[in-house]
């Protein structure tokens, strides 16, 4: 697409060259020369008559023209088409992914959660400090404080980001400008079934560490107060629920099963 706009731009610099008058392009290349831009290309005498025949002079003209209206092409484009960024690295060790041994601390936070669901149904009204206190203890013991050690556990599981993926983040202008066009008779290349496991794994651990973290606050606040509501802190806990069953969803149901089942033998 850029090349043909380039050969649009360059015939039209040639058609509009055969039709403007000798004074009109010496009135332009002046107003050039005020500006500073490059050096006299044309051979201007007094009354603005005769013209510099130089092949050059056109060539010249004709790179400035192309390149004022490529500058600005390429700079309204790129926030368009820039790509979102890919995971950061959390320092997780990726040599286990998608093993029933890294998604067992998955399966842990959710179990811990799901018991902090089961204390606050039944409560209603204001939670005193020691509560929110004991509730606080009892999340800790399996859900980590820190967000990039919350995100570490998830990302020892998850799927990694692939090859193909960096290329995309690479070339994000490129493939948004073709929309993935990879070759004729060859599928999009946008489309990847492990790709998209990772980025909805990588949506998924974000959303459960947004609304846990927001829990936490809450808990935090509570046990230094008497303002935390039970109902409030409920509907925190079911966020966290939602994000985190619609990640586990995402793995085989056996595999969520077998650490559900060891982690209750412990």
């Amino acid at each position: 697409m850029m090349i043909c706009l380039l050969l649009m731009i360059s015939a039209c610099c040639r058609k509009v060259e055969s039709f403007t008058t000798t004074a009109s392009r010496a009135k332009i290349s002046s107003s050039f020369d005020k500006a500073g831009c490059f050096n006299s290309v044309f051979d201007i005498n007094e009354d603005y008559s005769q013209v510099s025949s130089s092949t050059s002079a056109c060539v010249d003209r004709r790179k400035l023209l192309i390149s004022s209206l490529h500058a600005p092409f390429i700079a309204a484009s790129v926030p368009f088409a820039s790509a979102a960024n890919l995971p950061q690295s959390t320092g997780a060790d990726l040599s286990k992914t998608g093993t029933i041994d890294t998604l067992f601390p998955i399966v842990a936070i959710k179990i811990s959660v799901e018991s902090i669901n089961s204390q606050l149904v039944p409560k209603s009204g204001k939670l005193i400090p020691d509560e929110c206190k004991s509730i606080l203890k009892a999340l800790q013991q399996n859900v980590p404080r820190e967000e990039n050690d919350f995100k570490r556990i998830f990302d020892s599981y998850s799927t990694p980001v692939s090859y193909k993926q960096k290329f995309l983040d690479q070339n994000a202008f490129l493939v948004y400008y073709t929309k993935g066009f990879d070759g004729p008779g060859r599928p999009n290349i946008e489309d990847d079934a492990e790709n998209n496991i990772q980025t909805q794994q990588y949506g998924f651990r974000n959303e459960a560490w947004s609304a846990m973290d927001d829990l936490y606050v809450e808990l935090e606040y509570g046990q230094r107060s008497s303002d935390s509501d039970a109902g409030e802190l409920a509907a925190l806990v079911q966020k966290v629920m939602l994000a985190l069953d619609a990640y586990l969803s995402l793995a085989p149901a056996a595999d969520v099963e077998q650490a559900s089942a060891n982690l209750l033998r412990r």
